[in-house]
């Protein structure tokens, strides 16, 4: 080998390796990518939790909402079984009621207003308890013995603890019916009370839930002349159209009911009439009758 070839060869054996030298950059670089993907999958951790999370609270909100609904689910099914139940005693109530009424004059029911008891006698009230419920019945007996519908007879049940009168205004129940009294073929006509012929006919004239009777809150004028022919006015609750006005003596005993005349219904609050022909010097209880029932007694007309 000559001596320029020999000093050729020696200056690239004297030459850097810049290979080797630079192969420590590739190791930092992949020590770079390695911190990044542990930031990475850190970020991915959390992400995962969050998300965790959220699906925890949600699934807790729609469990509670579920939870609610059966709790709703259960208090409407109690609420029904216990209507269901105050209605069920009623019935039998007002069933009891009306076939012992139909068989026995009462006469302590005689234009009662408030309505006393039906089979029982006063103060002692007419009870059914049945179904875990106690339901009183209170009845008031129209008597007009001179015609086929002998008596007509409002029945009224309501929870034991309501008083006569607040069973009468808002009563659960209330059956009205009218009870024939004479036998076929009809005999003589009597005014006595009947015994072994009460309620030969019977027809319920209705059978009404949660019944709103009307009601009369006052009369003006309350006085008037006993020949009748006074107009006055009617201020008072549920009136409608084909409502009947009449006058009650206020001694009961003597059963004298008194029809008033040109009725007319204003509104659902207002109604005006005409008064009948009256005795002197006579109290009458005034009421409204609609095909709801009765009202009960309340502001008086004095005849003159």
């Amino acid at each position: 080998m000559t001596l320029k070839m020999r000093q050729a060869t020696r200056r690239i054996r004297l030459m850097p390796d810049w290979r080797k030298e630079s192969y420590s950059g590739p190791i930092c670089l992949g020590s770079h990518k390695s911190v990044k993907s542990q930031m990475w999958q850190r970020g991915e951790d959390g992400s995962s939790l969050i998300l965790a999370l959220v699906f925890m609270i949600v699934t807790s909100l729609v469990v509670l909402s579920l939870a609610n609904l059966a709790k709703n689910d259960l208090n409407n099914t109690a609420k029904f079984k216990s209507a269901q139940s105050l209605q069920s005693t009623a019935n039998s109530a007002t069933e009891l009621a009306m076939n012992s009424i139909r068989y026995n004059f009462m006469p302590q029911t005689l234009n009662a207003s408030p309505p006393q008891p039906c089979w029982t006698t006063s103060p002692t009230p007419s009870l059914v308890n049945l179904n875990g419920q106690s339901i009183a019945a209170w009845c008031s007996t129209q008597w007009t013995p001179l015609s086929d519908n002998t008596r007509l007879v409002t029945i009224v049940a309501c929870d034991s603890t309501a008083s006569a009168a607040a069973c009468a205004s808002t009563p659960v129940l209330q059956a009205v019916v009218t009870f024939d009294d004479y036998p076929t073929p009809r005999g003589a006509v009597s005014t006595a009370q009947c015994t072994s012929t009460c309620g030969v006919g019977m027809t319920v004239d209705s059978w009404v839930f949660d019944a709103m009777p009307p009601s009369v809150q006052s009369i003006s004028p309350s006085t008037g002349s006993a020949s009748g022919g006074t107009t006055f006015t009617l201020v008072g609750t549920g009136f409608v159209s084909g409502a009947t006005v009449s006058f009650v003596n206020s001694n009961l005993n003597t059963n004298v009911i008194l029809s008033a005349t040109n009725v007319t219904v204003l509104n659902s609050t207002t109604i005006t009439a005409t008064t009948p022909t009256m005795t002197s010097g006579a109290t009458y209880y005034v009421t409204v009758t609609t095909p709801v029932g009765a009202s009960v007694f309340g502001p008086t007309f004095s005849s003159q």
